[in-house]
């Protein structure tokens, strides 16, 4: 019996030992007690360095990550997602291009959407009338816990769309304070008409998803509004300076317009019958227009080009506004510029055959007791594809600035 005994005492001794054996020598990090709880091929020990690693990786992550742009609109900040432009459109709208398909056109409204659902009969007809069709009358529905007024038009041979049919999906929604979002998705640039309707649920799916996000985020501030014609751009594909020999804008070139000059044949012909011409381009649309002596360029990004004259202390800025449902009539006419400014004058002006509708208006300003008055014009015409030409002047205490005549070479345009 006593030999039993220690040969027990011996066993436990050893297993003693062998487990404190053990024990340093996974201290040591020779060998891993935790491989239960791995799974086969996987080790699920992590360091301090690893630990660290990952954490910067998804600081980095977090860091890299582009900000939404913050678009200051008619008393409203809106975050909108970093991809493709964005532009406060000069006909009084955000303007969205993310892809290919469509258009998201955001504008902010007097009135609740309850009074725009009890006018819903009335707009209808007029839409009717106008030469639309409803694809889906309005209706009450729930997006992403908001309350929308929603319905679909399309339009066909719409002025400037690439497709026979232009359908329109439309999102109303309250602001607060007795307005409304009001939200037109444009699809331009694909035929919804051809599409089965699994396709153009998905279409749809993903524009009115991409408005909700928008929408839900706007929120009142007390900002200044950004100006017409800014924008944000997710890159820059346009150059400030051409390499082209016959579309030099560099420095060389003093006038800052393109190098083509029309000289008479005659070779004692002066100075004066030597004719600049330059250009302006927005996507497919290229409109050359003569610039008047004393003017340089000063500035060329999306907004348009800018010009300064020395002489007339004027400030000019040409651009192609994008299509949009409005003429260069309705464009004028709203004088949406003028903000709370009384209109001075107002009408058309014809050159060479191109009619041009404009507003003036004029600000008083009184700094350190000093009245200095800016003078500023709008005008616009109506391009053959849709688009439209704008001409924007101002310059301080001096009144020609107003006046049609000023603007006239500008106003000498061909598209190309």
């Amino acid at each position: 019996m006593k030999r039993y005994k220690k040969i027990i005492y011996v066993i436990l001794m050893i297993c003693i030992l062998a487990g404190s054996v053990f024990a340093a020598l996974d201290f040591m990090g020779v060998v891993d007690l935790n491989f239960r709880n791995k799974k086969f091929g996987e080790d699920v020990s992590v360091t301090e360095n690893e630990a660290d690693s990952n954490s910067n990786t998804e600081n980095e992550t977090n860091t890299n990550k582009p900000e939404p742009w913050h678009i200051v609109f008619k008393g409203y900040a809106f975050s909108v997602e970093p991809v493709g432009l964005a532009i406060i459109h000069e006909s009084g709208c955000i303007n969205i291009r993310s892809c290919d398909e469509y258009l998201i056109q955001i504008d902010v409204e007097d009135g609740t959407a309850e009074e725009f659902w009890n006018g819903r009969d009335d707009r209808v007809k007029n839409m009717e009338d106008s030469g639309y069709v409803i694809e889906l009358a309005p209706e009450k529905v729930e997006l992403q816990g908001r309350e929308y007024i929603r319905y679909i038009i399309s339009l066909a041979n719409e002025r400037g769309a690439d497709v026979d049919n232009t359908y329109f999906y439309v999102l109303v929604s309250d602001a607060g304070d007795d307005q409304r979002f009001f939200t037109v998705i444009k699809f331009d640039e694909i035929n919804i008409a051809s599409l089965n309707v699994k396709e153009k649920d998905e279409i749809y799916e993903k524009a009115v998803d991409e408005v909700t996000s928008i929408v839900a985020g706007a929120v009142p501030t007390d900002e200044t509004n950004d100006m017409a014609g800014s924008y944000w751009q997710e890159t820059q594909p346009i150059e400030n300076f051409a390499t082209d020999n016959d579309n030099n804008i560099g420095a060389d070139n003093i006038t800052g317009a393109d190098s083509k000059v029309n000289k008479n044949s005659d070779d004692n012909s002066s100075e004066n019958d030597i004719l600049i011409k330059d250009s302006i381009t927005n996507e497919d649309t290229i409109v050359s227009y003569e610039l008047p002596e004393g003017y340089i360029l000063t500035d060329d990004d999306l907004s348009g080009k800018k010009y300064y004259s020395d002489n007339d202390r004027v400030n000019v800025t040409i651009s192609v506004v994008p299509y949009t449902w409005m003429t260069a009539a309705d464009m004028a006419e709203r004088e949406r510029g003028a903000g709370i400014s009384k209109v001075i004058r107002s009408g058309q002006y014809e050159v060479n055959g191109v009619t041009f509708y404009y507003y003036t208006y004029s600000i008083l300003y009184i700094r350190g007791g000093k009245r200095s008055i800016t003078y500023h014009f709008n005008g616009y015409a109506d391009l053959e594809n849709g688009d439209m030409y704008s001409v924007y002047g101002f310059a301080d205490d001096n009144p020609a600035a107003m006046e049609p005549d000023t603007y006239a070479d500008f106003m000498k345009i061909n598209m190309e």
